[in-house]
């Protein structure tokens, strides 16, 4: 039985935090393909409906410029393609939590500062909202 290779959209405008998240990830489950945009426009230019596949799982920063990530959000949830595709908003505060579960976020974490908490925090999303090997 061989693992299914799952894809993750990290929607995020700061550079460092795209590398952070990456390598955490990579440690965190290596049988996972990571793809980044800088904001919620070009978001959904790559989640395009009938374009390349489409990812397992996004997460996306709620503050960033040209579209945030609560209106991103409440775009994806308008598009019956896209509207089963889980949705981690992922932030440096807990302010718009509340917000981003109404408008259908599946979960909703605070940037960890330390890159330990960071891998912890990805492996228990990864094995909690991806299915298991196939």
């Amino acid at each position: 039985m061989s693992q299914k290779i799952h894809t993750i959209l990290l929607v995020d405008d700061d550079p460092d935090d795209q590398m952070l998240f990456s390598e955490a990830l990579s440690e965190a489950n290596a049988a996972v393909i990571y793809t980044s945009a800088n904001d919620g426009v070009e978001a959904l230019e790559q989640l395009n409906p009938g374009g390349k596949p489409l990812p397992d799982l996004i997460f996306m920063d709620v503050n960033m410029p040209r579209m945030d990530g609560i209106s991103c959000l409440k775009e994806i949830r308008k598009i019956e393609q896209l509207r089963g595709i889980p949705v981690v908003m992922y932030s440096t505060s807990s302010y718009y939590q509340k917000e981003c579960y109404e408008y259908g976020a599946l979960d909703y974490i605070e940037k960890p500062t330390d890159y330990s908490k960071l891998c912890n925090t990805l492996k228990n999303i990864l094995s909690s909202h991806l299915p298991a090997s196939m």
